[in-house]
């Protein structure tokens, strides 16, 4: 443990900083309503302005000897004071609370983000592990997927599935996250369900470990973490802003980006994103097109707020290079060269999204808000593909078989809810009720065809997939409803010294199977249960907070499996519970947040005497994670930590695995990114990022493993004037070493990693 004594040094000061900015906020408060400069509070009447008369005397020799100008300069200077000591409006708690949290120093990540039903929050007064990475670094990394700046950026994070297949995947804290699991402004089910194209989004909100009683259930349960994507707003000044953009091999984007306000406030608001790109891809015979395109409009009252979002993506991917199993006793053959593909001639991805979604709140009164939003997600794809081969051997023979499928899922998700303020005596509360519900149906269609040999490093190219084995039409092929009402009470004590977070949710779940022929229901779940949380943050100083939380997680009850003596039993929702202690550090222009946790999450097994199926089995990841980010010196700046994560197998069939550490959740991951804006080119920005993984197991027995992997990336951007307009260029070479390596997830599978890519771009602010 004493090599991380310096983490621990660095993480406690950054938490410090941010604790102290928290406790920094009831004495500002104190000093607003005091001083007649300050503006007064939401909902207090505006104290009077006092003129008071001129006042003659005589003049001075000195002051006749001052010049006219000095005189005029004078004045000047007492209308500014004037004007700058007179009261102004500000805007109400509520209003205060769903604005969107500003940057960090270096604009990498922002000051807090949304947590659930709790609304936006400062991260020094969050008892939870929750960074927020900004539309700068999306950007500046040029991404193209929310996955990627996740990846780059957190050492919590790995993608599960690679950009070269077509869609994505995360694990958190050791476990998987679907990219269909990502909530939009804070609902779920709105988002496409292969991959996110980050054109409309501001920010990326990643929140460590479980949280059914923050956001209630994801679909799939989310149990390592949550991400909430919030969508672009217009500010203050107008935008027009125009990107182009080219990846290797062959790939090229544009981009337009405008905003506006309008009104005699500016209280209406519109902003337009519209990206395509296309081309080849630096996979061998990969190639892709897509589109993306949102509106977003917004109103700003003194008491009420309304938004509203249409988002259009279409992606096509032309031979997706889809991940591997090896089979069980193997050793895992060496990491074939990033370039190749499996994927036929013929195989193909289309899919298509359309997000509608709007949310409102109004101040009943200075303390008193209600908020409501509600969204519908249409997605619909296509793909002929190979669902993955499974390698035989260690010379990286493997087999695989080809798989059209056709289907579509309709969401519709919303919520509801009230926050009032109020004190009793010395204590402060907020205390908050919502509820939500969302309502998805999916279909899908399906024809196999048969098996054919190929290999990892010299694979087998056909010319068709052949002659079907098997299909069933497009049908209804599931149902899913979530329901959950959540409370929660801030309790603010010792002049925000301290603050207490008490509460709970109710989830219910109902899901439906359906036959894909006869389209009648084969299996059918009901079931609820109540998830607690509490949460504490103390803030000693204004640089540094200490918390700790208790909060659970929901997963939908497993099915029995066909071996099991009791195939018709139904189980509650798994609850998966954790424990976390941190620190927070703000030291102005330099942050850091350390944090130890434990995640408890129940499975599914038989017992090898009397086959009945039982959720007896559990899985512990315990870790610490540290996170660094801001300027460090002047014009240097670092985004990244480390995570030490022992995931175990704590309870196994048989028990035969116990001890045992868990799949695809490696020891320790690291992540590295640093600016340096240089001193002998004003503009210029040098940038690299050193992302490492250790080794990680392929299956529970802990006999098949992939070997640790680290890469590098460089590049640089410029900042400049073109014609008088505020010009940007980025370039930047990753895995510059072209590295062969591959990646494990929590499901067993293989994915390789990406190759050496060049990416370019060029952005112009009209």
């Amino acid at each position: 443990m004493n090599d991380l004594n310096t983490p621990r040094v660095a993480a406690t000061l950054s938490i410090a900083c941010v604790s102290m900015v928290l406790m920094a906020a009831p004495s500002v408060a104190q000093q607003a309503t005091a001083s007649p400069s300050a503006a007064p509070g939401a909902g207090q009447a505006l104290p009077p302005v006092v003129v008071s008369p001129a006042q003659r005397r005589n003049a001075t020799a000195a002051d006749r000897r001052k010049p006219q100008s000095a005189s005029r300069a004078a004045a000047a200077r007492r209308m500014a004071n004037r004007d700058a000591a007179a009261p102004a409006a500000v805007p109400s708690a509520g209003a205060q609370q769903a604005a969107l949290p500003p940057s960090f120093a270096g604009g990498q990540v922002a000051r807090g983000a949304q947590l659930g039903l709790l609304g936006n929050r400062d991260y020094m007064a969050t008892p939870f592990s929750l960074t927020s990475y900004t539309e700068q670094t999306i950007r500046d990394q040029q991404a193209t997927s929310v996955a990627e700046v996740l990846t780059n950026s957190d050492p919590s994070v790995r993608a599960a599935i690679g950009s070269s297949n077509r869609y994505d995947a995360l694990t958190i804290r050791g476990f998987r996250v679907e990219n269909s699991e990502i909530a939009l402004n804070g609902l779920y089910g709105l988002v496409p369900h292969y991959r996110i194209n980050p054109a409309p989004i501001e920010r990326i909100e990643l929140l460590k470990g479980p949280a059914a009683f923050l956001n209630g259930m994801a679909p799939e349960g989310s149990i390592g973490g949550s991400v909430n994507v919030v969508t672009k707003r217009a500010g203050d000044d107008p935008l027009t802003r125009w990107t182009a953009g080219y990846m290797s091999n062959s790939r090229f984007g544009t981009e337009i980006d405008g905003a506006r306000r309008y009104g005699e406030q500016k209280e209406w608001g519109v902003r337009f994103n519209g990206g395509i790109d296309g081309g080849n891809t630096t996979i061998d015979r990969q190639s892709v097109r897509d589109g993306v395109g949102s509106l977003g409009v917004d109103y700003r009252g003194d008491r009420f707020r309304w938004s509203a979002d249409l988002i259009y993506q279409n992606d096509w991917m032309k031979a997706a290079a889809r991940g591997y199993t090896p089979l069980p006793g193997i050793a895992v053959p060496v990491a074939p060269d990033p370039r190749i593909n499996l994927a036929q001639p013929f195989d193909y991805a289309s899919a298509r999204s359309v997000t509608g979604l709007t949310r409102a709140e109004y101040d009943l009164s200075s303390n008193v808000t209600l908020f409501g939003a509600i969204g519908g997600n249409h997605f619909g794809f296509d793909k002929q593909e190979a669902p993955g081969a499974t390698i035989l051997d260690t010379a990286g023979n493997a087999q695989s078989t080809s798989r059209y499928q056709i289907g579509k899922s309709d969401t519709a998700s919303g919520e509801a809810g009230i926050r009032s303020r109020f004190d009793t005596g010395p204590i402060g509360h907020e205390v908050v009720v919502s509820g939500s519900a969302l309502q998805r149906t999916d279909w899908l269609g399906q024809t196999n065809y048969g098996t054919y040999l190929t290999n990892i490093y010299t694979p087998t190219l056909l010319a068709s997939p052949g002659a079907p084995v098997s299909s069933f039409p497009e049908g209804k092929s599931g149902a899913l409803e979530l329901r959950s009402v959540g409370v929660a009470d801030t309790v603010t004590m010792m002049g925000g010294l301290m603050q207490l977070i008490v509460g709970a949710r109710q989830q219910q779940v109902v899901s439906t199977s359906f036959d894909s022929v006869s389209g009648l229901a084969t299996t059918h779940y009901d079931q609820s249960a109540t998830s607690p949380s509490v949460a504490l943050v103390v803030r000693p100083i204004r640089e540094l907070s200490l918390y700790a939380n208790y909060i659970e997680g929901l997963t939908p009850g497993p099915t029995p499996p066909s071996g099991a003596a009791n195939t018709t039993a139904v189980f509650a929702p798994f609850k998966t519970r954790q424990y976390e202690v941190g620190t927070k550090l703000d030291l102005g222009r330099f942050g850091a947040s350390l944090a130890a946790f434990q995640i408890s999450m129940p499975s599914g097994l038989i017992d090898p005497v009397t086959k009945i199926f039982s959720l007896d089995g559990e899985q512990r990841h315990r870790g610490i994670e540290l996170n660094t980010f801001g300027e460090v010196a002047p014009g240097l700046r670092v985004l990244g930590g480390v995570t030490f994560l022992d995931a175990r197998l704590t309870k196994t069939e048989g028990h035969i695995n116990d001890g045992h550490h868990a799949v695809g959740a490696p020891d320790l991951q690291g992540n590295l990114g640093v600016e340096w804006d240089t001193p002998f080119l004003p503009g210029l920005t040098a940038t690299a990022r050193a992302i490492y993984t250790s080794s990680a197991y392929v299956r529970g027995d802990n006999v098949q493993s992939v070997p640790s992997w680290t890469t590098f990336d460089i590049g640089a951007r410029y900042a400049t004037r073109l014609a008088g307009r505020p010009t940007t260029f980025r370039a930047s070479l990753t895995n510059i070493a072209d590295k062969r390596y591959w990646i494990a997830n929590p499901t067993g599978y293989l994915i390789s990693g990406m190759p050496r890519t060049l990416w370019l771009s060029m952005t112009v602010d009209f």
